[in-house]
């Protein structure tokens, strides 16, 4: 099962600044819902546990996060590849960061595939919850470069 969301933030905050944050596991990990550790591996790798309420499923994940396609400053890819009881969740991020008369313009878009136990859910479900995890997280780590 594949999904796909995007979006485009402006964030009141330099360039610099959201580029700082955007590579900072731990500020990322902070926007992520569900969200239990974060053990930076190198630079550009990272391992994150989170637990998830999925429907009536309650999932604990182990995510592999890395960092690539990385432009200083200017955009990035992160792939996030998600284990859990039989499932398996593989999101790949898009970033690309551009000036804005309010800050910074954060775009990014975002393709989900879910298999396993999960996908079972059914397709709206599963859909509506990719959705708004993936729309509240790059949502809140906007507000939250925005209060500095």
């Amino acid at each position: 099962m594949q999904f796909q969301f995007s979006g485009d933030p402006v964030i009141t905050a330099p360039r610099q600044i959201v580029w700082e944050r955007l590579t900072d596991p731990d500020f990322i990990a902070a926007s992520a819902p569900g969200v239990e550790s974060v053990e930076t591996v190198d630079p550009r790798h990272f391992t994150v546990v989170s637990g998830l309420g999925l429907g009536p499923m309650k999932v604990r994940f182990t995510m592999e996060v890395e960092l690539f396609d990385v432009v200083e400053r200017q955009s990035l890819s992160m792939r996030s590849l998600a284990r859990g009881p039989g499932s398996v969740v593989d999101v790949v991020s898009a970033v690309r960061l551009e000036e804005a008369e309010a800050g910074t313009r954060l775009n990014w878009s975002a393709t989900s595939d879910v298999s396993g136990t999960v996908a079972n859910l059914g397709h709206r479900l599963i859909e509506g919850t990719a959705r708004m995890m993936s729309e509240q997280f790059w949502t809140d780590f906007a507000r939250r470069v925005s209060l500095g």
